[in-house]
C-alpha cells in the first residue's frame, strides 16, 4: 500500500513542477512577440523614412539645378523677364503661363 501512496505524491509535485515550467516559458515566449512586434514596427517606418529621404534627395537636386541657374546672368535677366515682366525700352511682354517661373524648377 505504501508504493501507491509514494506514486501519488509524486505525481502532485510534478503537476505542480510542469505548471511551473509552463509559467516560466510563457515569460520569454511574451516578451519575443513584443519584439517581433517592434521588429515589424521598425520595418514600417524605415520604409517610410527611406521614401521620404529619396524625396529630399531629390528635392536637393533640383534645389542645387536652381542655384547653378541663377548664377548665370543670362538666366537672371529671362527670369526677371517672365517673373516680373521686366523689359528693356520698346520691348513688349507677353507673359506665359506655363513659363510664370522663368525656368525655376520647383519640386512638386
Amino acid at each position: 500500500m505504501q508504493p501507491v501512496n509514494k506514486k501519488a505524491h509524486k505525481r502532485r509535485y510534478l503537476g505542480l513542477i510542469l505548471v511551473t515550467v509552463i509559467l516560466l516559458m510563457m515569460l520569454p515566449t511574451i516578451n519575443l512577440v513584443k519584439s517581433y512586434q517592434t521588429l515589424q514596427s521598425r520595418r514600417t517606418l524605415k520604409v517610410k523614412y527611406d521614401k521620404k529621404s529619396a524625396q529630399l534627395d531629390q528635392q536637393l537636386v533640383i534645389k542645387k539645378a536652381n542655384i547653378t541657374k541663377l548664377q548665370d546672368p543670362l538666366f537672371i535677366e529671362k527670369y526677371a523677364r517672365a517673373k516680373f515682366s521686366y523689359s528693356k525700352q520698346d520691348e513688349k511682354v507677353f507673359p506665359i503661363t506655363d513659363l510664370s517661373d522663368g525656368g525655376v524648377t520647383d519640386s512638386k
